[in-house]
């Protein structure tokens, strides 16, 4: 992340209003108002007001716009309408979020009255804009790559750490490690809800001339112009194949895949957080950037199919090399794992300390490996800690690649005020009954002991897991330690402390390393 949020942020004590301006057509299609519904779904249970202003043509292409209990409304391309759309409230919105390619900074300072802030979801990177955030979910995206874009105190939120997705595929994840799950055998086929280049029947035919077994779930969207020709390359299949339109249930059919086929938007990294193994055909200049960062980081392969006969092998040949393709699941878990618009949530309704301070949480970078070193070594930080020696820096920085590396383990660095102010660590552990569990570890920064950083930085914990066990281990003489977590709502558990989800008692670990949280 690049530069410190905006002093307007905060947490307003009414009902806090998020407008999103989006659309969806048969041209663009659809991910620019999904990731934008699945980031709404996460700001409503905040109790956010969330309001669509959208084309009409958006309406036809998502058909999840309409069935959702947001508040849509129609506008045309023109700025004035929509923004007569903003017009409707007494006073300006909180927030207005832009996810469209046809609106920069010229049209995004219009709006500047009608908005106490302005949130970007982009990722071309070749545009100015006017906003105090700005969002880019793509695989190996910088907030450097945004200088000069941007205003200079504009916070950019980059990398699919941040990706959008539905929480369902987080609480999937999780889901994943409480029981051994059965080997699939299904191959999952998805272009986009509209493909307007008819990727899908290409993909199919290529399939079939592989000879690569399995049963076939191809999603479309009801709008995709070539639906027809799907249709037929499904009946070819002898049986093992179906057509999903507009299906709700891709998280079901992705866990009934051995591997996927697909373009390299919002989809490619739903595939990554489930584990599903892909072959990533770029349909749009748009999505270069992406691709190459999903290659790069080892989470997709890359393929081209413009050659039916060529890709017929590439697929013969994936498949094949079960080695490779566990390395793909593996590399893609590592990529994204689901709580992209959680952690994005918490820059739109930050927790606060006990002076107001807006707090967030980032996930931790190689950037941080020394102020984290620093932080250990202040007196006292390590005195109740499992293993209370202070390591050295060769020691730390093994442990901080190798943290950081594990899909595991989520460590956060705590901001406040956009400044690193410490640590909170999430570690998988063995589920409780039929719920995930973790264990948090907390360390705060010397300068920021006795601020209320902790506790923020608890609730912060249980808002990127809400669905999980939290569980800590605290050592009976840190006195303040256990006042922290019993304040927050843990329960005694056993030898640890409990925070169950949706009830006083929930659960993770948490193994306090600081005494003045």
């Amino acid at each position: 992340m690049a530069n410190g949020p905006n002093p307007t942020f905060g947490i307003r004590p009414e009902l806090t209003t998020v407008v999103f301006r989006t659309d969806a057509s048969r041209e663009i299609g659809a991910g620019h108002v999904m990731r934008c519904l699945a980031f709404a779904k996460v700001l409503s249970d905040l109790d956010c007001r969330c309001v669509f202003a959208v084309s009409h043509e958006s309406l036809e292409t998502v058909p999840a716009l309409q069935q959702s209990a947001y508040d849509v409304q129609t506008v045309d391309d023109t700025t004035e309408n929509a923004l007569e759309t903003l017009g409707r409230f007494p006073d300006p919105v909180d927030w207005l979020i832009f996810d469209h390619y046809g609106i920069d900074a010229t049209s995004e300072t219009r709006y500047r009255s009608r908005s106490r802030n302005i949130m970007v979801i982009d990722d071309l990177a070749n545009r100015p804009h006017d906003c105090d955030i700005l969002l880019d979910q793509g695989p190996g995206r910088l907030a450097d790559d945004y200088a000069g874009l941007v205003p200079e105190k504009a916070l950019v939120l980059a990398g699919s750490a941040f990706a959008l997705l539905d929480p369902v595929f987080a609480n999937y994840r999780d889901s994943q490690a409480l029981t051994p799950q059965e080997t699939p055998t299904g191959i999952f086929i998805s272009f986009g809800a509209t493909d307007p280049h008819d990727f899908t029947t290409r993909a199919l035919d290529a399939l079939a001339g592989s000879g690569v077994p399995g049963n076939v779930n191809a999603v479309l969207g009801a709008v995709a112009l070539h639906r027809g020709n799907v249709l037929r390359g499904i009946k070819t299949m002898n049986g093992n194949a179906r057509l999903h339109i507009d299906s709700n249930e891709i998280l079901g059919l992705l866990a009934e895949s051995y591997f996927a086929m697909g373009a390299g938007g919002v989809s490619a990294l739903e595939r990554c957080c489930c584990g599903v193994p892909s072959l990533i055909a770029i349909t749009a200049d748009n999505q270069r950037a992406a691709a190459a960062g999903l290659a790069a980081a080892g989470a997709a392969q890359v393929f081209d199919l413009d050659n039916v006969a060529t890709a017929s092998n590439v697929i013969r040949e994936f498949v094949s090399d079960v080695e490779h393709m566990s390395r793909i699941s593996s590399a893609g878990r590592r990529l994204c794992d689901g709580r992209g618009a959680r952690r994005a949530a918490m820059f739109v309704v930050p927790e606060a300390s006990s002076k107001g301070e807006k707090i967030c949480l980032r996930p931790a970078t190689l950037d941080d490996e020394n102020i984290i070193l620093t932080w250990q070594k202040f007196p006292g930080a390590r005195r109740y800690a499992r293993n209370p020696e202070i390591p050295d820096k060769e020691t730390h920085a093994a442990w901080m690649r190798s943290t950081l590396e594990n899909p595991d383990i989520l460590l956060n660095v705590i901001e406040c005020e956009g400044d690193a102010s410490g640590v909170l660590r999430l570690d998988r552990r063995t589920g409780r009954g039929k719920l995930p569990a973790f264990e948090v570890s907390l360390l705060i920064a010397p300068d920021r002991h006795r601020t209320g950083l902790g506790k923020a930085a608890l609730t912060l914990a249980r808002r990127l897991l809400p669905d999980v066990v939290l569980l800590a281990d605290i050592h009976r003489e840190n006195a303040a330690s256990l006042a922290l977590f019993l304040g927050a709502g843990y329960v005694e558990d056993g030898n640890e402390f409990a925070s169950w989800p949706n009830a006083p008692h929930t659960v993770a670990s948490v193994v306090s390393d600081n005494t003045n949280a």
